[in-house]
């Protein structure tokens, strides 16, 4: 894998694990709710 390549997949991966962490609760259209995974869940998964 070139530099380029490698430097593009490495800042979608933080990206996407930046979004998991902030996640909150959230109540949504017609009080449908979904609740934030848990940090030490994702600790677990991805630490």
């Amino acid at each position: 894998i070139d530099p380029f390549f490698d430097a593009v997949v490495q800042g979608v991966e933080e990206a996407i694990l930046n979004a998991l962490v902030a996640n909150e609760d959230m109540t949504g259209r017609d009080g449908n709710f979904v609740p934030a995974l848990p940090k030490e869940w994702l600790k677990e998964k991805f630490g």
